[in-house]
């Protein structure tokens, strides 16, 4: 039985944790902009510049998955996990990630864009 290649899986995934870490960096900003900072300009920044590369990224990979044919789909969610369909040449494959998998992951992405 086909499987969903490794480089589609990146995407796949890219997709799901680039609109995560949006989100995060989108509410951080508001919350910088509300709360009482001496000099809050070099945080809104920084998160600004992150949320810039961040949709930079998730645009670059919507267009891969457009011209691929590739849908990222949430499919059932349950009490501490998630299950996504992914849909790629035909081929579909269910992956399961638990809560803890989703925050760790978007953690590190949140890091990785932070700091760069």
């Amino acid at each position: 039985m086909p499987t969903i290649t490794k480089n589609d899986l990146v995407y796949f995934e890219n997709k799901l944790f680039l609109s995560m870490l949006m989100k995060i960096l989108e509410t951080d900003l508001e919350l910088f902009s509300k709360l009482p900072f001496k000099l809050p300009r070099p945080y809104t920044k920084r998160i600004e510049s992150a949320l810039k590369q961040a949709k930079f990224d998730l645009k670059r990979t919507e267009t891969y998955m457009l011209r691929n044919n590739m849908r990222a789909v949430r499919w059932d969610k349950r009490d501490s996990e998630v299950e996504y369909a992914f849909i790629s040449a035909g081929v579909e494959e269910h992956v399961t990630y638990t809560s803890e998998e989703l925050k760790n992951r978007t953690e590190e992405l949140l890091e990785k864009y932070l700091h760069s």
